[in-house]
């Protein structure tokens, strides 16, 4: 299973993407998608320990992808899997270079395909 964790300083934006994907792609089981846009407290901004616990909450998938859309979204995404302690769970992950929604979208139907994380960063590769 591919996990995917959205990060924006809107929780609406993040909320609205994973909608949008999960509607969009007819995803079947094969990906999970966190929301993890705001604050966690209804503000916008971001918070490294939400992501944080987000991406801890995909730790059963294969591969966890995480999507910013600016600034410190990515800092904070870069704090959070810095402060994650479990190796394992490191291996696993990888913060994406692409736009939020468009790369988020790209990627979640290519795993509804192909379960392999190089197939998904090669489609990701032609945003």
């Amino acid at each position: 299973m591919i996990g995917i964790v959205l990060v924006s300083h809107s929780r609406k934006i993040t909320d609205g993407t994973k909608e949008m994907i999960e509607e969009m792609s007819g995803i079947n089981g094969s990906v999970r998608i966190i929301s993890a846009g705001g604050t966690g407290d209804g503000r916008l901004g971001t918070n490294a320990i939400m992501i944080m616990e987000a991406i801890e909450s995909l730790a059963a998938c294969n591969h966890i992808l995480v999507f910013c859309d600016i600034g410190s979204a990515i800092l904070s995404s870069e704090t959070a899997i810095e402060l994650i302690e479990d190796e394992y769970l490191m291996r696993k992950i990888e913060l994406m270079d692409c736009p939020l929604v468009e790369g988020a979208f790209a990627a979640a139907v290519q795993a509804t395909v192909c379960q392999e994380k190089e197939a998904i960063l090669q489609e990701l590769a032609q945003l």
